[in-house]
């Protein structure tokens, strides 16, 4: 599929500025963006399996794919950009098609092509029914060749037009395509960068409530406090948590970790990092936390205290300065 669609893509641009076919040359691009986008998927999948422990990425090249999926976003944003400027140049100045047969044909090459790819990725995709990752990369390299179809159709329908009528204003034809080619990939790019940028910016996935986390957990027996719960995506599939629990004993830590985790795996969350923390009602006011480097005061807490307000920490960085550095103010 790789030497198809470079092919396309050589042939397409050639044959695009020597007829002086914009249209053409928008399709050319967007077979570029697929060529582009296929190598970094190849790339990101093959970085990503890399386990060997790097002290400088320690979640190894995981977020390759999502980076690699950003920068192809990006790149078809901007492609979006360029084929519109010129587009609005040829209907101020229009410029003929020069050989809209040419044109014709060679957009109907590039949509047999297409549905070529399009039965290879349907094939492939029921060899592989079963994993989960191959299915959601099929879906979308279906998705692009839907739309690059679609963009192969409006080619041929400029050039047919230019071709076969006589109206003096039938080379705007041309630019209309090419606006309507850069529509359909700037939909295709808006999701694809709002994604990948909600994965990079931490954000929650859209199935998991977090606050429905939060009330189950507060539910377990045990629990006193839940704060500093977090959920992010590292990629498309791994999900990681972390969260500060409040315990009333150290001797239920084990069986509280054993349940949270159970309950977040409920969620597809796998890779959680548990931070206990303990208090007691009888804890004396001048009772100190020995830490490194000097010590601490804890101060002592009623449970129902502590229940009121949901951002307590016991354990928090040694200097108070150091509070408008954290990831959550507290109270």
């Amino acid at each position: 599929m790789l030497v198809i669609t470079g092919g396309f893509f050589l042939v397409e641009i050639v044959i695009g500025y020597y007829v002086n076919s914009l249209a053409l040359i928008a399709d050319s691009f967007h077979m570029l963006n697929d060529l582009i986008s296929m190598c970094i998927a190849l790339w990101a999948i093959k970085v990503a399996k890399r386990t060997q422990f790097d002290p400088k990425y320690t979640y190894g090249w995981q977020r390759a794919e999502i980076v690699g999926a950003l920068v192809n976003g990006v790149f078809l944003l901007a492609l979006c950009f360029t084929i519109m400027i010129d587009s609005i140049e040829r209907f101020i100045s229009p410029d003929p098609v020069t050989n809209p047969l040419m044109v014709l044909i060679t957009a109907s090459a590039g949509l047999v092509a297409n549905l070529i790819g399009l039965v290879l990725f349907h094939e492939h995709s029921h060899s592989h029914e079963l994993d989960i990752e191959s299915k959601q990369d099929n879906n979308h390299h279906h998705g692009n060749l839907n739309m690059k179809g679609a963009s192969n159709v409006g080619v041929i329908g400029s050039a047919l037009f230019i071709w076969l009528t006589p109206f003096s204003w039938r080379f705007y034809a041309d630019p209309l395509a090419s606006i309507l080619i850069t529509i359909l990939i700037f939909f295709s790019a808006i999701p694809l960068v709002r994604q990948t940028s909600f994965i990079l910016l931490q954000g929650v996935p859209q199935h998991v409530q977090l606050q429905d986390i939060n009330t189950e957990i507060l539910n377990l027996d045990g629990v006193i406090s839940v704060h500093e719960l977090h959920v992010w995506q590292l990629n498309d599939t791994k999900l990681i948590a972390s969260l500060h629990v409040l315990i009333r004993t150290r001797q239920e830590y084990m069986r509280l970790s054993h349940e949270i985790r159970q309950l977040l795996h409920q969620y597809g969350i796998h890779s959680v990092t548990i931070q206990p923390e303990f208090n007691t009602d009888d804890v004396q006011d001048d009772q100190k936390v020995q830490v490194e480097g000097g010590s601490i005061q804890q101060e002592a807490q009623s449970t129902e205290d502590i229940q009121s307000n949901a951002s307590t920490c016991l354990l928090r960085c040694i200097e108070d300065s150091c509070l408008e550095n954290t990831c959550c103010h507290y109270k």
